[in-house]
């Protein structure tokens, strides 16, 4: 009985996990769109890589949720060997995904843009940030014990997601406020090479884990 009330609770777990994954990749189509749209009518480089990242990040969360959806449904057989090859190239894919940052990070901070917009768009990014760093924080505490390295890495995805929400408004505010001055431009270079850091850490963090799980 109290096997198959933890069997249970653990189904549970990850079937949450694949729905808040789905509901993460449909926001992030509508955010991908936004940002492709913006790059095209504005020739901004910044938008036109940060519309590619969420496309790649689309595509490695469809990996992981695909493999997992056909594991709770019991219509796979994937085995270990499966599971950490679908582990090791969705983290390269991150990695290399990070290095690409640095392509919007360093338009960014070098205040490359030509277009300005209110502080509408800049209130409403601010609301979905909040949303997505609170429930990837969360999200993430959960998974720090989970032994099913894709659910993890579905959460540790949900975090990234988050901190690249905070890059993106951070972009918005200073948009909204006119432009880039030389004391903005300093704080902008350390805040996003911080939150640059942190993104680069917990994909190295999160990759590690192949060494206690998958032996």
């Amino acid at each position: 009985m109290i096997k198959e009330i933890i069997k249970t609770n653990k189904n549970k777990y990850i079937y949450k996990t694949i729905v808040l994954a789905a509901l993460s990749a449909l926001v992030n189509v509508a955010f991908t769109l936004y940002n492709g749209i913006l790059g095209i009518i504005y020739l901004s480089l910044w938008n036109g890589a940060i519309c590619i990242y969420y496309l790649l990040l689309a595509a490695v969360r469809t990996i992981i949720v695909m493999a997992q959806r056909k594991e709770y449904a019991g219509k796979s057989t994937t085995n270990a060997k499966h599971v950490k090859v679908i582990f090791i190239n969705t983290h390269l894919l991150l990695l290399l995904m990070d290095l690409f940052l640095i392509v919007p990070i360093a338009v960014m901070v070098t205040g490359e843009r030509n277009y300005t917009f209110g502080l509408i768009p800049a209130i409403a990014m601010a609301t979905y940030t909040t949303y997505r760093i609170t429930i990837g924080i969360i999200l993430f505490k959960k998974s720090r014990n989970d032994k099913n390295i894709l659910v993890s890495e579905l959460r540790m995805i949900n975090l990234t997601d988050a901190l690249l929400a905070l890059l993106t408004l951070q972009n918005a505010l200073i948009i909204a406020n006119g432009g880039m001055s030389y004391e903005m431009k300093t704080l902008s270079a350390w805040t996003s090479a911080v939150i640059f850091a942190v993104i680069v850490f917990i994909t190295v963090r999160s990759f590690l884990k192949i060494n206690k799980v998958c032996l």
